[in-house]
């Protein structure tokens, strides 16, 4: 009964350093940000790593093999929970809402692997090999493949599209990031497909370990990425509602219009006071365009209002204007602050205030 430190099992070991820190640092950033993908970003790094950590152990006490089968299927059962994580990661950044086909076939093809996992020689222990390990073999090894190629498929596909619209001054770290996905997803595979671990035990764990860490630096680095698709943000204003007057305004992406800024905060005035005056149920909060949605939020307790224009708008990209608007009105609250330099449309803190509320907001054009 001696243990099995053989180079896939050392290498194994070694790589859960990478996948660790990738799952913290993501973690992290996640609790700090909050950030819906960085969530399931997080919860895809952590299967990855349980994967990792039971294969090593799973091949290290391979001479029991009960015990090493069992572990291996472990493995196999922590890809399924990850496919789940997955497909909400890769809709997060690419739509506004979970692809529910994507889903469902994700169920059909992890309910198969579960039940396929029950067959007696659904892994083997392979001896032909540098160094004995065990594997997938018969239906199973189909069934666990075809889930690896979905898993996979969805996002390569999903971070390459990304890519494909990213903005010239990001493509840097769209690359890497389609680099890393490669690297975890999309190399293993091929290296599963042509049986090159029988010869270099340990180098599909390593590339998925190298690739984790990759794509969890870049988006850490760069969460623009992750909201180049969903929705396309076009402008932020501050408007003095006694005046309409616009105090500030900060543009992300062309919003074509042939009308002045202050002809816009007209517009909202007599809409705001219409309802008012009829409807007399308080603020209009949002209005909805064929292509656009606007989102409002007004001072109760100062003639200003903040105004958000989208092409949708997604819960953190709400609550990111919430907080935005909250600290911009206690400015305006604060007895510092003259009305005088802020009727000029002077407001020097907006630029500060919006960087640390939109860092996440991309300039598409």
């Amino acid at each position: 009964m001696v243990p099995n430190w053989s180079t896939g099992v050392i290498i194994a070991f070694v790589s859960l350093i990478p996948s660790t820190l990738a799952t913290i640092l993501t973690l992290i950033q996640y609790l700090k940000d909050k950030y819906n993908h960085l969530k399931y970003l997080a919860g895809m790094w952590t299967c990855l790593t349980v994967w990792i950590l039971f294969q090593a152990v799973g091949d290290l006490v391979v001479y029991n093999e009960p015990l090493s089968i069992k572990l291996h299927l472990i493995c196999f059962y922590s890809l399924i929970v990850m496919s789940y994580f997955a497909n909400l990661f890769v809709d997060s950044i690419t739509r506004d809402s979970i692809d529910l086909f994507k889903m469902i076939i994700t169920t059909v093809v992890s309910s198969a692997v579960v039940l396929l996992s029950f067959s007696p020689d659904a892994i083997i222990i392979e001896t032909d090999a540098v160094s004995t390990y065990p594997t997938m073999h018969g239906d199973f090894r189909t069934a666990a493949l075809i889930q690896m190629i979905w898993l996979s498929a969805i996002c390569f596909y999903g971070n390459l599209k990304v890519f494909l619209h990213t903005p010239k001054h990001l493509k840097f770290y769209s690359f890497f990031n389609v680099f890393g996905n490669y690297l975890w997803g999309i190399q293993p595979l091929w290296i599963q497909f042509v049986h090159l671990e029988l010869k270099f035990p340990g180098i599909a764990t390593g590339s998925m370990a190298i690739g984790i860490l990759i794509v969890a630096l870049v988006l850490i680095k760069e969460p623009k990425l992750a909201y180049i698709l969903p929705f396309k943000v076009y402008r932020i204003l501050i408007m003095d509602t006694k005046s309409g007057i616009i105090l500030y305004k900060h543009d992300w992406n062309e919003l074509k219009t042939e009308s002045s800024e202050n002809i816009f905060s007209g517009m909202l005035q007599a809409i705001s006071t219409m309802f008012d005056h009829t409807i007399n149920k308080g603020n209009v909060r949002e209005i909805n365009f064929d292509e656009a949605v606007l989102t409002l939020k007004i001072s109760s307790k100062s003639p200003v209002a903040c105004i958000l224009i989208s092409s949708s708008i997604s819960r953190t990209l709400r609550s990111s204007f919430n907080d935005f608007s909250m600290e911009v009105f206690t400015d305006y609250e604060n007895e510092n602050l003259k009305e005088e330099p802020l009727i000029k449309g002077n407001y020097e803190r907006g630029d500060t205030i919006l960087e640390n509320y939109f860092p996440f907001v991309p300039h598409l054009s």
